[in-house]
């Protein structure tokens, strides 16, 4: 019997330091928002007034991307190509091409919004940035992970010969 509450016990112990406490997550968000804040900063050289009045607008931004593909990717993220019907396809292409009109759309409102806190050259750059960014940070989070986070920082790195993913598509701005 005092075997069992005792396994109970390391059981139960081990399900506590396994996950991370809620203010250790916070801790881990808040650094992480730092570094996203750092990287656009440095990458679109903002100065801290650009800064203020910039990651207001791109926060809403962003969110209203997600906000535009959630639907496309909640009908369409277990479909196969290959298991999808004519008409299923035709469907799929036309949802498709409509949510990329609705992001074009929401670029040109954000890109107008933004031209006069960054300026227009700064806009354009912005999809790449925005991309650089994203890679920065999976690389960033993954060495958090490691350093002592659950999963041990693995994924895949440094399997491409040249250290990066290839060239970045063109810029949609």
């Amino acid at each position: 019997m005092r075997r069992i509450i005792f396994l109970s016990f390391l059981l139960g112990l081990g399900s506590v330091f396994a996950q991370p406490s809620d203010s250790a997550r916070r801790t881990k968000m808040e650094a992480m928002k730092k570094i996203r804040r750092d990287l656009y900063m440095q990458k679109l050289s903002l100065s801290e007034n650009q800064a203020q009045k910039f990651f207001p607008v791109m926060n809403e931004f962003e969110q209203k991307q997600r906000e535009l593909k959630k639907p496309f990717s909640d009908k369409w993220r277990s479909k196969k190509p290959e298991e999808l019907t004519d008409a299923e396809a035709e469907t799929y292409l036309n949802d498709a091409h409509k949510m990329r009109e609705n992001e074009l759309n929401l670029a040109k409102i954000y890109g107008d919004k933004l031209k006069p806190i960054i300026g227009a050259k700064k806009v354009l750059m912005l999809k790449r940035v925005q991309r650089e960014v994203q890679v920065d940070m999976v690389r960033k989070f993954r060495e958090m992970r490691g350093k002592g986070g659950p999963g041990g920082g693995g994924g895949r790195r440094g399997n491409h010969p040249a250290g990066k993913h290839g060239p970045p598509p063109p810029d949609d701005y």
